[in-house]
């Protein structure tokens, strides 16, 4: 479990977000810490991905959104002009909600991103995706395939694949977009064993529609609302304490 007196890798500040003249976030203020894992949730459409998007700057490629405030990120800017896009988001990799692996080998799609940063030695890049895809928790089901075409694999292994590739660019923070909503209930449970198996090394940030995956896993919760940050706190706070009754509510399955 991640320690309170953690160090801070992440720290926004009214942080808002138009898409045209519809305001998507309403100032938004968290920090997160640099080990651990913490959920987002709250309703279809409350801003949880939203928010999680414009930590790494995936609004960039959409037309007419408009993002303000501070998004400091180990002491970098992460709004900036200078701020290198490809270095950012090498530095804060992202899983998507749909298993995504590239059309090409397994090995190849794990060493994408070094390659892509100019490794070439063969050495260098086999160490590298091996150690990726044990830590995503999938080497022992491809060893023997590495070779052949990912899109071969099941939506579960794809998944922890695409989780490989991100991690073989050593990021300092992991955003996770709804992971395992594509997926089966084994292969969910795969994914979150991957993702406790992580915890103690990286920073990690779910959005997830399930109440026991987010208590299953996370540290911390926070639980947004139509564009607002309601509520944050350590995640059995939230589920068992919450301040707010609009947290209680949901939680307990009221309304969402």
């Amino acid at each position: 479990m991640t320690d309170n007196k953690q160090k801070t890798i992440l720290s926004t500040r009214d942080v808002h977000l138009w898409y045209g003249k519809k305001e998507a976030l309403h100032g938004i203020d968290l920090d997160f810490p640099e080990k651990g894992i913490t959920a987002l949730i709250g309703p279809s459409g409350s801003g949880k991905s939203t928010y999680l998007r414009a930590i790494n700057r995936m609004h960039d490629l959409e037309d007419n959104v408009t993002v303000t405030g501070s998004f400091n990120f180990k002491g970098t800017d992460i709004y900036a002009p200078t701020t290198d896009t490809v270095d950012l988001r090498k530095r804060i990799g992202m899983v998507f909600q749909q298993p995504n692996p590239f059309p090409f080998s397994t090995y190849e799609n794990v060493a994408f991103g070094l390659r892509l940063a100019g490794v070439k030695d063969k050495a260098v890049l086999d160490e590298a995706v091996e150690k990726a895809l044990k830590q995503a928790s999938v080497w022992d089901e491809v060893k023997d395939n590495l070779h052949k075409s990912a899109l071969g694999l099941s939506g579960g292994q794809q998944q922890r694949v695409s989780v490989a590739r991100v991690l073989a660019t050593s990021p300092e923070l992991l955003l996770l977009d709804e992971p395992t909503s594509a997926l089966d209930p084994v292969s969910s449970h795969n994914i979150e064993e991957t993702l406790l198996n992580l915890r103690d090394d990286y920073a990690m940030i779910i959005v997830t529609h399930s109440m026991s995956q987010a208590s299953r896993i996370s540290d911390r919760t926070a639980f947004f609302l139509s564009g607002d940050l309601v509520e944050v706190d350590d995640t059995k706070h939230i589920f068992l304490n919450p301040e707010k009754q609009e947290t209680q509510d949901y939680v307990s399955g009221r309304f969402g």
